[in-house]
């Protein structure tokens, strides 16, 4: 029989367990490089992914090691998306911390970090963090001696350790199946490549009667748009409303999307108009992170950040999914202010090449299954990842025995 106590965050976190980000002025822009020790941005925490797009010095490194990450860190987002948890593994390189980013470092005598970020992952410890920030531009997490004092329900280790292992399986297999469509994905750009970029099956050049123009000259390009945000009831968490996605539900969802953190009710998308595009759209970011690309696995709609490709035909998405992938996006602006350099008029104006027709249904023949079976993966990761919220709470609180 587990043995439950009420603990707070303070009571498992080590001595120097709590590490805030460096202010501002601590780490300048001019001091970020393009390689060398990688800095951990609030996305590494939002989305888990491990992509840097900034780095610095040994030099600095030295400087900061206070802010160095750990195995086993949990790292937290403070800034504007406030209380999303990642945990360092083994294998994630060394870094430091941005200002945007909490490290919160467990005791393992007495609670297993994978434990804790359950923890921070339930609705409950979710909701701790979010309901203690405050702002009223952008939500920030609330000070050290507040966020410590967060009650938790903590049994004995063993017990902790049967609730991760039950909950790490369902993780688990959803995280393998990103894997495998990370592949499926990879096959079919390569499969890319080697027949529009490289034109191997036209013996390398290529042919005659492809039609170059805009894009909007070939599809039907809508863009999405926010509510004011001033006005919280016109935004849900439930479910049952409208699917809205922003720039961070695209950043590690693969090659479809079917869900996201946030939705609008039915009232907000009829009063302010807000386009709701169908099954099949291909979605492309085109402000502050330019060229994530997902294909809507499902009706929803989109913040303003995020253009709506609509095609005239079924035969055309994954082309239109590669080409996206692949265009080179610095070439539609100044490459030092690429983010604030492309707007809609861009995108709709951005250069298109459209094969013939029998291409066109000759790629798609041949990657087709592919993303239909990327797509059947994500349907069961987000059976998966329901069971596992199902489970969550249940476990955590002691109403599910282990």
């Amino acid at each position: 029989m587990a043995k439950w106590q009420t603990v707070t965050l303070a009571d498992v976190l080590t001595p120097k367990g709590y590490v805030r980000g460096p202010f501002g002025s601590a780490l300048r822009r001019n001091e970020l490089l393009s390689a060398g020790i990688p800095v951990y941005e609030q996305q590494h925490a939002i989305d888990g992914v491990r992509d840097f797009r900034f780095f610095v010095s040994d030099e600095k490194h030295q400087k900061m090691k206070r802010f160095e990450t750990q195995t086993n860190d949990l790292i937290i987002s403070c800034s504007g998306t406030v209380g999303k948890v990642s945990v360092i593994s083994a294998d994630d390189p060394r870094g430091i911390i941005s200002q945007a980013l909490l490290i919160l470092r467990a005791n393992t005598d007495v609670i297993l970090p994978q434990y804790l970020q359950y923890f921070f992952t339930s609705a409950e410890g979710y909701n701790a963090i979010v309901s203690r920030s405050s702002g009223s531009v952008q939500v920030n997490i609330a000070k050290r001696a507040v966020i410590e004092q967060i009650p938790l329900n903590l049994p004995d280790i063993e017990s902790q350790r049967a609730i991760v292992n039950i909950l790490a399986a369902l993780d688990d297999k959803i995280a393998n199946n990103k894997k495998i469509n990370h592949c499926l994905e990879e096959m079919a750009g390569a499969i890319f490549k080697s027949w529009f970029v490289d034109f191997e099956p036209w013996g390398r050049q290529q042919p005659h009667g492809w039609t170059r123009g805009k894009a909007e000259d070939f599809f039907d390009i809508s863009i999405g748009k926010t509510p004011p945000r001033k006005e919280p009831k016109w935004f849900t968490t439930n479910p049952h409303d409208v699917i809205w996605v922003s720039i961070s539900n695209m950043g590690s969802c693969g090659m479809y999307i079917s869900d996201s953190s946030e939705y609008l009710t039915v009232e907000s998308i009829e009063h302010f108009n807000v386009k709701v595009v169908p099954s099949g759209t291909v979605l492309l970011s085109f402000k502050l992170t330019v060229g994530r690309v997902a294909i809507a696995d499902g009706d929803m709609a989109t913040n303003e950040a995020i253009a709506h490709f609509k095609q005239p035909s079924h035969e055309t998405l994954e082309y239109l999914y590669c080409y996206l992938k692949a265009f080179d996006y610095q070439s539609l602006g100044n490459t030092s202010s690429i983010a604030t350099a492309v707007n809609s008029k861009t995108i709709k104006a951005m250069p298109f090449i459209m094969p013939d027709e029998k291409a066109i249904a000759d790629f798609h023949a041949a990657t087709a299954p592919l993303f239909e079976q990327a797509r059947v993966n994500l349907q069961e990761s987000t059976h998966l990842a329901a069971l596992r919220d199902t489970l969550l709470p249940r476990l955590m609180s002691g109403e599910l025995k282990v």
